[in-house]
């Protein structure tokens, strides 16, 4: 069944945070067999416990969470879906950045593990903040620490969207829009002038599948938006790649990620998909992928202990272009992915994705209705689809 845009758009959010769901109870174990010992048949949706992670190779991430809450991965697909909703529906990398930081950081709602990438971007984050004040405080200015530090958090944001005459246009503006006094407007072009000297903060230098996390609800609001390709797209994928994962490997497989995630929403097929994710890839990365789609015979979670069951996106798109290939299903898919083992979290994102844009909800392929029920966060994020992909 071909199901409209639109929906597609949101079938491929809801099939990221379904599929991450899916996935959290058993995620970081890295013995395959004791997964399929303990959970034969329905390995989705389980409480996370302890006992499971006994004895074998594995990392009991989530302790806190319950069957139906996301991992750290569908968190931040949900900060991507919250970020674009709060600026309607355009992408800002500053308002992204700071919903990410809100979310995850110091006094934020996410409460659970904290992966490398997030850590060291929230580090960078903080360095750049204290880097810029610093800067600020050099100056020679009569006024007291909160009137300082409140002009610096009114120019930071702006640094990120804008350069010269018009950044300092958009200070002056929102400095006069505050009421601000002449001594203040006059103060303003050298505080601009030293904050611009100051490293912009950069993501993590990491690797690993935290990279593409965000990337279902974005390019879903740009396929909707038309802009499923083209300089628009290429621009704000990188970006939202880059405020978490500054690495060329991530910006790469990011490229891939976003490619396959269009092209099953604009297209509805799997088989697009992964067409698509090869026509883009290049170097190793294409390689790798080739190798994967060679294997297309072999059991899923062969490929996936081949390639490697743990965090590299080298190791884990791969594998989820070899599941997305040869799956039947949805449930097949993402059944398959969690029988892996490993980063099973990390590779749902992008397998959930893909085959919840091409084979929509409900019926033989599609995303069971049961599984949808149990996904704790699927009010909040119903009613942002609802208003974001009306």
């Amino acid at each position: 069944m071909q199901y409209p845009l639109t929906d597609r758009c949101k079938n491929m959010i809801t099939g990221a945070l379904v599929a991450d769901a899916a996935a959290m109870g058993l995620h970081w174990i890295y013995d395959q067999d004791h997964i399929r010992k303990i959970a034969p048949e329905e390995p989705e949706f389980r409480t996370p416990m302890a006992a499971d992670y006994d004895g074998v190779m594995a990392f009991f991430a989530h302790p806190k969470r319950v069957a139906g809450a996301q991992s750290q991965y569908g968190e931040q697909t949900m900060v991507m879906l919250r970020a674009l909703a709060a600026n309607g529906g355009t992408y800002d990398e500053a308002i992204y950045a700071e919903h990410f930081r809100s979310h995850f950081g110091y006094g934020g709602a996410y409460v659970g593990y904290i992966d490398h990438a997030t850590r060291d971007t929230l580090d960078n984050f903080r360095r750049y903040e204290d880097a810029a004040h610093a800067a600020a405080t050099a100056l020679p200015f009569d006024c007291d620490a909160k009137q300082l530090k409140g002009l610096v958090a009114k120019a930071l944001p702006l640094l990120v969207r804008y350069t010269g005459t018009e950044l300092n246009k958009r200070f002056m503006q929102s400095l006069r829009d505050a009421n601000s006094d002449a001594a203040t407007l006059a103060f303003a072009p050298r505080l601009i002038d030293a904050l611009g000297t100051v490293p912009r903060p950069a993501g993590a230098h990491d690797l690993q599948l935290p990279a593409i996390a965000k990337l279902p609800a974005l390019v879903a609001m740009l396929c909707a938006q038309e802009a499923a390709q083209g300089a628009v797209f290429d621009t704000a994928t990188a970006s939202a790649v880059r405020v978490t994962s500054d690495h060329a490997v991530a910006a790469s497989y990011g490229a891939i990620s976003a490619r396959m995630m269009a092209a099953a929403v604009t297209q509805g097929s799997a088989k697009a998909a992964v067409q698509a994710g090869l026509a883009d890839a290049t170097g190793d990365a294409r390689t790798l992928l080739t190798k994967a789609l060679d294997m297309h015979d072999m059991d899923n979670a062969a490929v996936t202990k081949h390639f490697g069951m743990a965090c590299d996106l080298p190791y884990g798109v791969p594998s989820a272009v070899h599941n997305i290939a040869t799956a039947t299903s949805f449930s097949d898919a993402i059944r398959r992915n969690i029988y892996g083992g490993g980063d099973t979290c990390g590779r749902a994102i992008l397998v959930g994705a893909v085959m919840g844009a091409a084979h929509g909800i409900g019926g033989d392929h599609g995303i069971p209705h049961q599984w949808i029920d149990q996904l704790a966060v699927m009010p909040e994020a119903t009613q942002i689809m609802d208003s974001l992909f009306s």
